[in-house]
């Protein structure tokens, strides 16, 4: 594995109210990056620059999330912005405000499509809080969606994200992964973040994983552990951040501060980080 992912939550902001988000950051009064072309640009610009001098035999990925990032108004200008500097771009999103014109637009851009799905089920989406207007993602439009990527940029790889939860923990979605056929579906223990409600107990998670034994060539797994200290990530106001002990430590922003001072200032385990990109396969019931 010879990429360094970075994922940038640009925006805070989403359509959907997942009971369980952990885009929750703390609030600054300085104004949100991805407002700014100007601030976008000097943001981009750092953060390559020090993660390529730091480990310049790796690719780098940009990660562009949210919130729900396709609510960002300047989102394709931030991907081509990234795409020129140098950054390989992935995107996860929860699809429901794709446009034909944006994956037309920037298909060719970026890739690594991902989408967050966490039930097939209208119900079980209302209950995690996964709808708008009591109106949810209607499978159909996702599966047109991907296939729109597909045909523009036939390399793209597809990604699904799941986060298993105590409302879809039962639910088998093995059919749904035979048709799409990702390149990766990434399962993943929801965490309980700045709150002490439980989202998903060990054996919950176990379930679903049991559950989904048939398909486990496909399966990446993260539990609550394996999430801790192992992802570079940086919040809409530029900071980077990281979960432990249920809850978040932030950076100043690196508009404020060089890049080496801001990353060293929070703990990131590049062991853990790497660990996470082997793949997982399901066996004698639990994962590995």
């Amino acid at each position: 594995m010879k990429e360094i992912t970075i994922n940038w939550h640009i925006i805070e902001k989403c359509n959907y109210s997942c009971s369980y988000c952990f885009a929750k950051y703390q609030r600054t009064n300085q104004k949100k990056l991805q407002q700014s072309k100007k601030d976008i640009n000097i943001f981009l610009d750092k953060l390559y620059s020090y993660f390529k001098n730091k480990y310049p035999e790796y690719l780098i990925r940009l990660n562009l999330a949210g919130g729900e990032p396709t609510l960002s108004k300047n989102l394709s200008y931030i991907i081509r912005r990234a795409y020129r500097i140098g950054f390989k771009i992935s995107l996860i999103t929860n699809a429901s405000k794709l446009t034909t014109t944006f994956i037309e637009e920037n298909a060719k851009y970026i890739s690594i499509f991902a989408v967050s799905i966490d039930s097939l089920e209208s119900k079980t989406n209302v209950l995690i809080g996964r709808e708008t207007k009591h109106q949810t993602l209607k499978i159909s439009k996702l599966i047109a969606s991907i296939e729109k990527f597909r045909l523009i940029h036939p390399e793209i790889l597809i990604k699904i994200n799941t986060v298993v939860n105590t409302y879809n923990n039962t639910e088998f979605m093995g059919h749904f992964i035979d048709l799409i056929k990702p390149h990766k579906w990434k399962v993943l223990q929801a965490l309980s973040v700045n709150t002490i409600q439980m989202f998903c107990t060990d054996q919950e998670y176990q379930t679903f994983l049991n559950n989904h034994k048939s398909i486990s060539s496909k399966i990446y797994t993260e539990s609550k552990d394996d999430m801790t200290n192992s992802y570079i990530m940086l919040d809409p106001y530029g900071r980077f951040y990281q979960n432990g002990n249920d809850s978040y430590t932030y950076s100043k922003s690196i508009l404020e501060i060089s890049v080496e001072e801001a990353f060293s200032s929070i703990d990131f385990d590049l062991s853990k980080y790497f660990s996470r990109y082997k793949h997982n396969a399901i066996k004698k019931g639990r994962a590995c």
